[in-house]
């Protein structure tokens, strides 16, 4: 609806033969300057709302993971960190080959849901060492031992917790990603210049270094400033 309501007005100064070149670059300009104050305003309107969603999907859904965890036996618990230490040493003094094996063995010992959710919140630091080792093989290390982790998810879950895990996992990864697709970014570029693709998906950064933008109120009518720029755009 911007993008349209941008394009109907550009071809209106276009095709409006009072104006002069000169000024009907100007207005052009001054609309464009407008308009992106339009789109971060709608980028932070509706981003917000998007993340209050998504918090709020999240919540409900780690409540359902957390609700459908079983006790586990406190020996059995006490045996697991203890043996989870011990992998993080091993793997850590080992070559990646031998550590992708120790971590692996482990994995396959996993079968109870917090045990599982444990080691998701400790997986960066046990492979770390296995992919630093790795070299060019670093990315199938990753992928294996990311598939073999899914597995133990899979294995150690009721079925409606692993459908909340995984809606939690998605909430988690929406949040951390943009919230505009890359052509929108691509087509604010395209028709309202670097400024508006820059910070179409950071629209807070935005008003932090224009922060006057955040009063404008593009309430349909025309401001003094536009009537003067097309007053000043008229051929005399």
């Amino acid at each position: 609806m911007l993008q349209d309501a941008f394009n109907l007005k550009k071809s209106e100064i276009q095709l409006n033969r009072d104006y002069t070149s000169d000024g009907k670059k100007k207005l052009t300009d001054s609309l464009k300057s407008r308009k992106t104050i339009e789109l971060m305003q709608l980028s932070r309107n509706q981003s917000k709302m998007f993340k209050e969603l998504l918090n709020e999907a999240k919540k409900e859904a780690e409540n359902i993971v957390h609700s459908k965890s079983p006790k586990v036996d406190q020996v059995k618990e006490e045996r697991f960190k203890k043996r989870l230490a011990e992998v993080k040493t091993e793997v850590l003094l080992s070559d990646a080959k031998k550590g992708k094996q120790i971590l692996t063995d482990f994995l396959l010992t996993v079968d109870e849901q917090a045990f599982a959710s444990e080691i998701k919140s400790e997986f960066s630091a046990l492979v770390g060492p296995i992919l630093a080792d790795a070299g060019k093989d670093a990315g199938e290390y990753r992928r294996d031992l990311s598939n073999l982790f899914e597995e133990v998810k899979v294995r150690s879950m009721a079925p409606e917790a692993l459908e909340a895990l995984k809606i939690a996992e998605y909430t988690e990864a929406a949040l951390e990603g943009d919230f505009f697709l890359p052509i929108v970014v691509e087509k604010a570029g395209e028709n309202l210049g670097e400024l508006a693709s820059k910070f179409v998906n950071k629209p807070e950064q935005y008003f932090e270094l224009f922060p006057e933008d955040a009063k404008y109120n593009p309430n349909g009518l025309k401001t003094m400033e536009e009537i003067n720029e097309e007053r000043d755009a008229m051929i005399e």
